[in-house]
């Protein structure tokens, strides 16, 4: 995306930005935040695109608890992560998210017969 922007800009010489913005269905200001910005800083800023998650720190026993049991709900591994750290401040909704993405990724699913 950002050298389709500096394409079109060409140092001044192309689009405007209000242009680019209008053609590549962008805000003004990404367009003027990209354009300020060097290509390397781009770089680090999208390959660091994956936010990091509270639950991320118990990923590992909450695997463990999948594993052992692959039908335990969102609300039940959140019940058991809550009373080992009670401090833990994470929503239900959160947690669910957090269990259905483990669960389509690292836990295999049970093969069903009919």
């Amino acid at each position: 995306m950002i050298h389709k922007i500096k394409a079109l800009y060409d140092e001044g010489n192309g689009l405007k930005i209000r242009a680019i913005a209008r053609q590549l269905g962008l805000s003004r200001n990404t367009v003027r935040k990209y354009l300020r910005m060097d290509e390397a800083a781009i770089e680090v800023k999208q390959s660091h695109r994956e936010r990091r998650k509270q639950l991320d720190a118990y990923r590992d026993y909450i695997v463990t608890l999948l594993r052992q049991f692959p039908n335990l709900s969102a609300a039940k591994v959140l019940y058991k992560l809550q009373q080992k750290d009670p401090g833990l401040k994470v929503s239900e909704r959160s947690a669910r998210r957090y269990v259905r993405r483990l669960k389509e990724t690292v836990i295999q699913c049970q093969k069903r017969y009919y």
